[in-house]
């Protein structure tokens, strides 16, 4: 009873919430048209559209109008049925009408007539939409399940043309954007992580709790916002008024996976500036662990009040157990490398999917939706190492224990590992509310809640300080004193994520209005309002460095100490002689991580009017503005918003239905699109991190080490005020500090230096991109159809910390728009000469599709894009930094030279991810045998696509580029193959009962193509004032020496040391320089096609 209580509860609650984000799409709608058999309109009928074949439960009667026409929105996706009532003395009935997300299915409904033979459509397939302007692609449920993928639904977006996953981007890029411009949806919800932009494993549902999956990559209306990229929405599945279910398993065992790829490892011998120095390249081929995926699933959808109520839930966990045996080596070649041993260890993560959705319709006006999933990921052990380390550890060595004091004790190795673990906590709300008073008046409120908790990685590790003892200018010490710690101890890392909470709130209303004037309208106006909260404690740590036998000196960059309060101990035959006021040395306590809370607010407003002034012409018309307030994490107010007048997103877009047959489409649209800033610029600028470094000194009595030194005893009562304190001489407070940094000092703390916090231009623009596309669609029968489009998208600003070295050798950020406003302002008052570089991408592309839709047991799509991909700056995720997703922070612009190639000028060119050529192709045949009772669908999917361009990179200050972007040529042809063969045995009265076994193989003949090379020139930092490469240049002149660089002054110096391991000269100055320059793994494959993956699975349907 108590558990009926629960379950009423819980259907109360999700029936009283009210779902999405941002107007982000959930449903389609369908159009209808009456004609008798002469093909005269008729007026007035009254029609009934009915959800069917699973589809979550959905019942409305409408009216067609004057013209008997009748438009149907909100429509979840699904198959339906429309029934006309009885019109002189017939009714008829449309079976078999599939609604896609985003999509008007348009029916043509002859009145008085036999049914008229036709080939049966399935699977969510539809005709020409001669209404709708926007590229877009909409993947069913019977599709997803015809084809080879992943078990996440992520890993079927690579049928979507326009659409890549790519190594360098760390993601999926959508029309040349990275991986952090695109926005993932489920149930209308944003799950877009909010820091980073990535999507969380927690959020990658399977495939079991999905209806339908769309990916919108140009020209979509004007109640999107938010993604440069592309949308990708998830729609799940709903119940309807028959009880269905299935349950079953898949298994991804190692045994049958491909083989891991080498590793290119480098190793070095003697110091780099020496005759002796050598260097030896190797790959090292990694044994494969242990392990065992497995995915159960159990899935159950019918009626609770039949015609009213209706259910669909789920249990679809993802569990691995792994087991790795590391083997232990010395950090040397195979020639000299020493074995230490071996050490297994076991881990399990367990991907929690637990879901519920209700579907009501209490009345015929009213239609309610309410969703609930719980995923959380949990992770039991922990993976230190891989199959081979290289590290030099020791198996159960001290550097592999923890001794956690008391009752606890000391673990080592797997001892310790095996208790360790996270969990990271995740669950979505959602709800919406359609309501339609009249049938020309649609009436929307949509709510969802995301709770997430990032702390994976977080038990049984140490707490409290950590320290790591040295010694420092005398050599031949190796102790100083019983009280002091030992040369070499380091205590394991402390760091921890005690909390990283987010808690995104979205709610938003819009009314549609349905009306004739000039022409059919569909008007609809909305508001929505999104806000995001964050409070963490992550990557704290505390920790101390013990320098025996030096003090506070210049070199560790405390010139404000005057000198330190007394001389270094002496030393007698290697004893340590104690004399009054004498120091045994100095130390440095760091603390730093990620603290505080803060929230964000987006609202938007938008406007669209799909106008239709011609039964042939449809203008889509919207305009969207918002209006966004950044997070700030120290209680300051955020420097800088963006008022409803700064982002003003036009949306036009229009659709001609060229032959008046709806079988021929041409359409165009153009827009701006806004992107919303993400919470780790926030972070870092505006009080969300923090940095503080104490030097204080070592005197003889102190105590031992670990009691003497503690965070109280250092700091004492000194109140860590914003920017620290330095005294010439005494201490700062109570503590034994003499002096403490801060290294993130907060850009919006009124009143501090711009060299030590940065600087914030307060009319900055944001992040904005202008695209127009122009296309066309044909229905060359009643199963295929060619499409084709040319996409331009052009980056119009970008907001970065772009920076500049100051006349004292430190780096300055600005948040802005690079090379522009504030920015170059301080490029010229430091002496920079311009041009200065500003974020440039250009997208060009046209891409031709054919698409057959299963019918006669077949289906097959073709897709081919021709694109150019062209700039300095690829994005809010970084593919020149290997995948970095620091939105807004990454490396771009943090020197006057970024962006700017050796060679001079510009470093405009092709970027990381640039494939001009892609063809893709997929497709499957379903084999019916004794007599239909048994299925067996194969199906493949095979991509062809272009290299990547490789850049060569030279360590100048910064990795920088030599000659150009693709100065290195590209990487040979990537084709991969996918296979799936599903086999269905169908019994019972109906077949309405099955079993089913599938096969699912990712890179069938487990191909090995080669996707990156080593692209570093350079060994080591090529620039030195004191070495004579300078181009004349005062020490510490940087703006001379990079305004040299810039414009190709440095090249040929730079080329010379990077062609010989000889000692060159530097030019003017005849100075050697940069012995070993040449970084012997250059040019090196470093990067391959991941290996073959094998899955397979067992399901029983009821």
């Amino acid at each position: 009873m108590q558990r009926f209580s629960k379950f009423i509860s819980l259907s109360a609650l999700l029936l009283a919430l009210v779902t999405v984000s941002f107007g982000q799409d959930l449903v389609g709608s369908i159009e209808v048209t009456t004609k008798d058999s002469a093909g005269a309109l008729v007026p007035g009928v009254a029609l009934t559209i009915r959800s069917t074949q699973g589809t979550a439960g959905f019942r409305r009667t409408v009216t067609t109008d004057n013209q008997g026409f009748v438009r149907v929105p909100q429509v979840p996706p699904g198959v339906y049925e429309i029934t006309a009532a009885a019109t002189a003395g017939f009714a008829e009935t449309k079976q078999n009408v599939s609604v896609e997300l985003g999509r008007a299915s348009q029916v043509s409904l002859q009145l008085g007539v036999s049914a008229e033979e036709e080939v049966t459509i399935t699977g969510g397939d539809v005709g020409v939409d001669t209404t709708n302007s926007e590229i877009s692609k909409a993947i069913s449920t019977k599709q997803i399940d015809s084809l080879p993928k992943g078990t996440g639904f992520t890993s079927i977006l690579k049928v979507v043309p326009g659409v890549r996953a790519e190594q360098s981007t760390g993601g999926f890029t959508i029309d040349g954007a990275s991986k952090a411009e695109n926005t993932f949806i489920i149930d209308g919800q944003e799950v877009t992580n909010y820091r980073n932009a990535d999507l969380n494993s927690n959020n990658n549902i399977p495939f079991s709790l999905v209806q339908e999956v769309q990916v919108k990559s140009s020209g979509f209306n004007a109640e999107f916002g938010g993604a440069t990229g592309g949308v990708v929405s998830v729609v799940t599945k709903g119940g309807d008024n028959e009880f269905r279910g299935d349950f079953g398993v898949q298994f991804e065992p190692s045994k049958l996976q491909g083989s891991n790829r080498p590793s290119l490892t480098r190793f070095t011998s003697g110091s780099v500036d020496s005759t002796a120095y050598v260097q030896t390249q190797e790959y090292i081929q990694s044994p494969k662990s242990q392990y065992l995926d497995s995915m159960p699933s159990f899935n159950l959808r019918g009626p609770i009040i039949k015609d009213r109520l209706w259910f669909f839930g789920s249990y679809s966990p993802s569990i691995r157990e792994q087991t790795v045996t590391s083997n232990f080596f010395s950090n040397a070649p195979s020639a000299t490398r020493v074995a230490y041993g071996s050490q297994t260890y076991k881990y399990k993560s367990i991907n929690e999917y637990s879901f519920i959705r209700l579907d009501a319709s209490p009345f015929s006006k009213l239609r309610l939706t309410g969703t609930y999933l719980y995923n959380p990921l949990k992770q039991i052990g922990a993976l230190p190492y891989g199959t081979i380390s290289l590290s030099g550890d020791i198996p159960n060595s001290s550097a592999n224990c923890v001794n956690f004091g008391g009752s606890i004790g000391t673990y080592c190795g797997n001892d310790l590992t095996s208790r360790q673990g996270g969990m990271q906590t995740s669950n979505n709300i959602t709800g919406q509310a359609v309501y339609t008073p009249f049938s020309s008046v649609v009436a929307t409120f949509r709510y969802s809640r995301g709770f997430l908790n990032e702390k994976l990685g977080n038990y049984f590790k140490p707490s409290g300080l950590r320290y790591i003892c040295t010694n420092g200018n005398i050599a031949g010490v190796a102790n100083w004193g019983s009280d002091a710690c030992t040369q070499g101890v380091n205590d394991p890392a402390n760091d921890q994520t005690l909390k990283d909470v987010s808690v995104r709130t979205n709610y938003e209303g819009d009314v549609s209005f349905l009306f004739s004037a000039g022409g059919r309208h569909e008007l609809k106006a909305g508001y929505g309002h999104q806000s995001i909260f964050n409070d963490l404690q992550k990557n704290y740590t505390d920790r101390i460095y013990l320098q025996y036998g030096r003090a506070i000196d210049n070199d560790f960059n405390f010139s404000s100490l005057a000198q330190p309060s007394g001389p270094l101990c002496s030393l007698v035959g290697g004893t340590v002689q104690i004399v009054p006021g004498c120091l045994l040395g100095h130390a440095i306590l760091y603390r730093y991580g990620e603290l505080g809370s803060g929230s964000n607010l987006n609202q938007a407003i938008y406007v669209q009017d799909k106008w239709q002034p011609h039964s042939r012409l449809t203008l889509n018309l919207g305009l969207r503005i918002e209006k966004e307030a950044l997070p700030s994490f120290n209680g300051y107010d955020a420097p800088f918003s963006f008022g409803w007048d700064d982002k003003i997103a036009p949306r036009l877009g229009f659709a001609f239905d060229l032959t008046g047959d709806g079988k021929t489409l041409l359409r165009g649209s153009y827009g701006k699109f806004y992107d919303r800033l993400k919470f780790k610029m926030a972070q870092g600028s505006f009080g969300g991190n923090f940095y503080r470094v104490d030097f204080f000194e070592l005197h003889p009595g102190d105590g031992n080490f670990r009691s003497a030194y503690t965070v109280s005893s250092i700091l004492g009562n000194f109140d860590d005020r914003i920017g620290g304190s330095c005294a010439p001489t005494g201490f700062i407070g109570s503590g034994i500090s003499r002096c403490q940094n801060d290294y993130r000092v907060a850009s919006n703390v009124p009143g501090v230096d711009i060299e030590d916090a940065g600087g914030i231009d307060v009319d900055l623009r944001p992040y904005q991109q202008r695209e127009f596309t122009f296309g066309a669609e044909r229905e060359l029968s009643r199963t295929m159809v060619l499409s084709g489009r040319y996409t331009n998208k052009k980056l119009i600003d970008t907001v970065e910390d772009a920076g500049a070295i100051s006349a004292s050798g430190s780096e300055v950020y600005i948040t802005g728009n690079p090379g522009r406003g504030l920015h170059a302002e301080f490029l010229r008052q430091f002496g920079y000469n311009e041009p200065y570089a500003t974020a440039r991408r250009d997208y060009n592309a046209i891409e031709v599709q054919l698409d057959r839709r299963l019918a006669n047991n077949y289906f097959f799509n073709l897709n081919y894009t021709y694109s150019r991909l062209r700039g300095n700056y690829s994005g809010l995720a970084n593919s020149d930094e290997g995948a970095r997703s620091d939105p807004g922070v990454n490396r771009n612009f943090d020197l006057p030279h970024i962006g700017f190639t050796a060679a001079g000028g510009s470093d405009y060119g092709p970027l990381p991810t640039d494939r001009p050529h892609v063809f893709n192709m997929y497709g499957g045949y379903l084999l019916p045998w004794r007599g239909g009772s048994n299925e067996t669908l194969f199906s493949a999917i095979q991509t062809f696509q272009s290299g990547t361009p490789q850049s060569t990179l030279v360590s100048f200050i910064v990795p920088i580029f030599l000659n150009g972007r693709g100065d290195m040529g590209r990487t040979p042809m990537l084709s991969q193959t996918d296979f799936n063969i599903t086999h269905r045995y169908k019994f019972g009265r109906d077949g309405k009962y099955a079993v089913e076994a599938n096969l699912n193989i990712v890179n069938l003949w487990d191909q090995d193509t080669v996707t990156g090379y080593y692209n570093t020139m350079s060994n080591k930092a090529i620039y030195n004032f004191a070495s004579g490469f300078n181009y004349g240049c005062a020490s510490g002149d940087y703006p001379c020496l990079l305004n040299a660089f810039n414009t190709g002054s440095l090249h040929s110096q730079i080329v010379a040391n990077m062609t010989t391991n000889s000692n060159p000269t530097s030019g003017t100055n005849s100075t050697p320089v940069n012995r070993n320059a040449l970084n012997s793994a250059y040019g090196m494959d470093n990067a391959f096609q991941g290996p073959r993956g094998v899955r397979f699975g067992f399901k029983f349907v009821f």
